[in-house]
C-alpha cells in the first residue's frame, strides 16, 4: 500500500475567523463538548438553565445547582481566555510533527510554564485515545529501538547503554508494506517477557496472523501466539523486510530529539503516545476540533501538581536542556 495524500486541515484562518474575539462561539465549543445534546442537571436532570458570568456558568432553573464549562475535565481549574485555549489545542493537536512549549507559548502570547502545561494535557489526551486502539491485522512489523543520549563509555567492554529501550509495532494489509497503525511504548528492558506482555495486549493475536521481526531472540517468546517471521535483515537489498519500520524508527527519533531538544525520561512514555497519536490520525482532515471535543469530555481533572509528581521530573534523561 502506498502513502495516501493526507486531507486537508481546517486552516487558521478559518478557525481564527471563527473564534477570535468571539467568546459566544468560544463558549458554543465547550457547551456541544459538554452537553452533546442539550443541557441537562446532573442534579436534578431538568434541561432549563441561566448562563451566568460571561456564559461560561449554567445554572440550572429548577434547583439552582450551578455547572462550570469545563469542571470534571482535564481543563477544570484552567485560566486561560477561551479563545487561547481553543487555538493552543488547535496548534499542538494538527502539528504534523510536534510543537515545542516555547513555539505555543510565543504564538499565544503566554508565558512558558502555561504552555508547558498545556502541552502535556494534550499529549493526556492522546494517550487516552490511543488506549482505545488495538492493533488487528494479519501482518504485523515489530522491533525495539533505542532513544537518548549515547554513554562515553559503551565503547567499553560490559558497559551497558544508557539509552531507553522502546518498542515499535505497526499493522499493514500486506506484507512489508506501508503501514496503517502504530503502536509505541517504552519497556524497561528489553526482554521476552516485556515484549510478549506489550505486544499480547496491544494486538490481537492468533496463528493465521503473521508478525516479522529482525531475528531477536527476545521475541520468541511469542511463537506460541502467532506466526512468527523472524530472520536476519538484509539492510543493502532494495525494499529490505521491515523497510517502513525503520523508516517511521528515524522518523519518531528526529521528531523527538529535533523539535523538543531532549527530553526527560519520565517525559518520553507521553511523547512517545504522542508521535503514535499523531502517525495514527494523520487522515483526519477537517474533524480535529470535533475530536478534541471527544477527548476533553471522557479525560478527568489533571492538576499540575499531579502531572510534576507523576513524571518525576529531576530525573533528567537527555544530555540537552528539557523542553518538556
Amino acid at each position: 500500500m502506498a502513502r495516501n495524500q493526507k486531507p486537508k486541515k481546517d486552516s487558521l484562518i478559518t478557525l481564527t475567523r471563527k473564534y477570535a474575539n468571539n467568546h459566544d462561539e468560544c463558549v458554543k465549543y465547550f457547551f456541544k463538548m459538554k452537553w452533546p445534546v442539550g443541557f441537562y442537571c446532573e442534579k436534578c436532570g431538568c434541561t432549563h438553565y441561566y448562563s451566568i458570568k460571561r456564559g461560561d456558568v449554567f445554572q440550572c432553573k429548577e434547583c439552582g445547582h450551578q455547572h462550570y464549562l469545563l469542571s470534571n475535565t482535564i481543563f477544570q481549574d484552567n485560566r486561560l481566555d477561551l479563545y487561547k485555549l481553543i487555538l493552543g489545542m488547535y496548534l499542538f493537536f494538527t502539528a504534523n510533527k510536534g510543537l515545542s512549549a516555547i513555539e505555543l507559548a510565543n504564538e499565544l502570547e503566554i508565558n512558558y510554564k502555561t504552555a508547558l502545561l498545556l502541552c502535556r494535557k494534550c499529549r493526556i489526551l492522546m494517550s487516552q485515545s490511543n488506549s482505545e486502539k488495538i492493533l488487528d491485522s494479519f501482518f504485523y512489523e515489530a522491533d525495539v529501538a533505542y532513544i537518548g543520549s549515547k554513554s562515553k563509555e559503551e565503547h567499553k567492554q560490559g558497559v551497558a547503554t544508557e539509552q531507553q529501550p522502546f518498542l515499535v509495532m505497526l499493522s499493514t494489509d500486506k506484507e512489508n508494506k506501508y503501514p496503517k497503525f502504530l503502536k509505541l511504548m517504552p519497556v524497561a528492558v528489553d526482554s521476552t517477557n516485556n515484549i510478549v506482555r506489550f505486544i499480547s495486549k496491544k494486538a490481537i493475536l492468533s496463528k493465521e496472523k503473521i508478525l516479522n521481526t529482525d531475528g531477536k531472540t527476545t521475541f520468541l517468546g511469542l511463537a506460541d501466539k502467532i506466526t512468527l517471521k523472524s530472520e536476519k535483515i538484509l539492510y543493502d537489498e532494495e525494499n529490505h523486510r521491515l523497510y517502513w519500520l525503520n523508516v517511521l524508527i528515524g522518523d519518531i527519533k528526529n521528531n523527538i530529539t529535533g523539535i523538543y531538544h531532549g527530553i526527560t525520561k519520565r517525559d518520553l512514555p507521553l511523547f512517545l503516545n504522542e508521535q503514535e497519536w499523531r502517525f495514527n490520525h494523520r487522515y483526519t482532515g477537517k474533524n480535529f476540533m470535533n475530536k478534541i471535543q471527544k477527548y476533553i469530555l471522557k479525560s478527568h481533572p489533571c492538576p499540575k501538581k499531579a502531572i510534576i509528581t507523576a513524571l518525576n521530573l529531576s530525573e533528567p534523561y537527555y544530555a540537552h536542556v528539557s523542553d518538556g
